[in-house]
């Protein structure tokens, strides 16, 4: 397998960006694949910039590229220009039903909310739309081992696998003195309920009243602060406080900072899990579309360096958090390295592309 093409949405954040591009590279690692990727907002800044080859293909008219959306109409001719052994498409449903005439193997990655859990509209219309698929990876946070599922998706195979996460640096022996905190307001929130937004301005201003006053305690030195792409935060100037307002990688900051708090969207609960930093995710659940996501992140992982506050406006339950976060980065070691499931996944895709549609093939013991 050489060629592969990855449509991965942009918006609102990178959570169905960074799997992708994960998983990429652990299939090149072995492979020598070259990876074009099609996607937008967001997710096409952030792989230009990361030197990715990537077409951008222009904001959707939704959330969501429709079978007939110009989008999903240029991947088909991508399709046909590029002749991908794969295509790998994570967040756009439809897509593989606009495909699925093309002579190309299809495989999803996706969000376990897309297709686990109690049975409800959302899940039944992407069950059905990702029939025409050849393979479905779930990517998921609440998995420890790989395990292949039947009756998911209508007859195609399905594998589970712990979270897919990007390579990172651990951030290392715990550092003695006071504490560096690594605050991230997430993604940006395209097409999600207003009030998601304004919840997480609201919790990211409470968690700052709250460092400030451990600052004043010498318990916390220095706080950085990521910016999601429409944030907005109380402009007031702290000399402790560092502001970031560009795109960065928030796990390349890990070796410099001891805390990390974050909202429990995928990527942050997935590589806190992964990473072994002492983590505090404050799920935001004010959309009611995509709060149960981020609920569901924070209930599920299982790790005991990360600690969920279950109520995002519970300033109490923050500043206890927050305690905890620093007594455990004093006294605590830093876990091994959790559990991925980038390996797994990848032979499962060689498997989907060298057997295409012949499940019996993809039963490996080493699966």
């Amino acid at each position: 397998m050489k060629r592969v093409l990855c449509v991965c949405r942009g918006a609102p954040g990178l959570g169905r960006v960074v799997p992708a591009l994960a998983l990429t590279k652990t299939l090149g690692a072995d492979l020598h694949v070259q990876a074009t990727f099609a996607s937008y907002a967001a997710g096409a800044a952030y792989l230009r910039a990361r030197g990715e080859r990537v077409i951008d293909l222009g904001p959707p008219e939704g959330l969501f590229i429709d079978s007939v959306a110009p989008q999903a109409i240029r991947i088909q001719e991508m399709v046909e220009e590029l002749d991908p052994e794969l295509v790998l498409v994570d967040g756009e449903f439809f897509l593989p039903v606009a495909l699925a005439h093309l002579d190309t193997t299809t495989v999803y990655l996706a969000n376990p909310h897309d297709l686990l859990g109690p049975s409800n509209t959302f899940r039944r219309v992407n069950r059905l739309l990702l029939a025409h698929t050849d393979g479905v990876i779930i990517s998921d946070v609440a998995c420890y081992a790989p395990e292949l599922l039947d009756g998911v998706v209508p007859g195609v195979p399905c594998l589970r696998v712990p979270a897919i996460v990007k390579d990172i640096v651990h951030p290392g022996a715990t550092r003695t003195g006071s504490a560096r905190v690594l605050v991230s307001t997430g993604g940006g929130s395209l097409g999600a309920h207003p009030d998601f937004r304004l919840a997480t301005d609201a919790a990211f201003a409470k968690v700052l009243e709250l460092l400030e006053a451990l600052v004043g305690t010498g318990a916390i030195g220095a706080v950085t602060v990521v910016l999601g792409a429409d944030a907005t935060l109380p402009p007031r100037a702290f000399e402790w406080l560092t502001m970031i307002h560009r795109p960065v990688e928030l796990t390349d900051l890990y070796p410099a900072h001891d805390i990390v708090v974050a909202r429990a969207g995928r990527n942050a609960t997935a590589e806190a899990q992964y990473s072994g930093i002492t983590t505090v995710l404050l799920p935001i659940a004010a959309d009611p579309h995509r709060g149960s996501e981020q609920l569901s992140n924070a209930t599920q992982v299982q790790a005991p360096h990360i600690r969920s506050v279950s109520d995002w406006d519970d300033a109490r339950a923050i500043e206890q958090a927050l305690q905890w976060a620093v007594v455990h980065r004093e006294t605590g070691s830093r876990p091994p390295a959790g559990l991925r499931g980038n390996d797994a996944a990848a032979r499962f895709l060689a498997g989907v592309v060298a057997t295409s549609r012949d499940p019996q093939t993809l039963l490996h013991p080493q699966l």
